[in-house]
């Protein structure tokens, strides 16, 4: 990766849906260069996948929620089986295996309090591999998902 690759990557962290001749110009690239390293930024796994980020609470889903949860035991096998349940929950939005005194930090959306106390209570009450966990209540999104720092030396 190059300096010119690294400018493409903080310009289309900003906004994908630029038009790429505009993009083109911002790096000092031609439209067709700039197309071809942004295709070769893929191939490569750079670029891992584009989305539209969509707020919640737009679509019914008002509150936001960090659950930490520690685990009976923190071997292999829990973990992808964790991994297993935590992926098929809509409402799980993102989760981490991580380290101190939690073995994971899962992002959750819930319509209300009820239907959270519905998921925890099945995903983590009902689960023999989860010794505890405690949630918190986002009050409010103080720095939304951020672009990945890119340095362009």
């Amino acid at each position: 990766m190059d300096s010119l690759d690294r400018k493409l990557l903080k310009v289309l962290q900003a906004d994908t849906q630029r038009p790429m001749a505009q993009v083109a110009e911002e790096v000092g690239l031609s439209t067709p260069a700039c197309y071809r390293r942004v295709r070769q930024l893929r191939a490569a796994g750079i670029i891992d996948r584009e989305v539209a980020i969509v707020r919640p609470r737009d679509l019914g889903w008002p509150l936001t929620l960090l659950t930490m949860v520690t685990l009976e035991r923190e071997g292999a096998r829990t973990i992808e089986e964790m991994k297993r349940v935590l992926s098929a929950e809509p409402e799980v939005l993102e989760a981490w295996n991580v380290t101190g005194d939690h073995d994971l930090v899962v992002r959750i959306v819930a319509r209300d309090m009820e239907g959270y106390d519905e998921l925890v209570q099945r995903l983590f009450s009902a689960d023999d591999r989860v010794r505890s966990f405690k949630t918190l209540v986002v009050i409010r999104e103080i720095k939304p998902s951020s672009p990945v720092p890119v340095d362009e030396g």
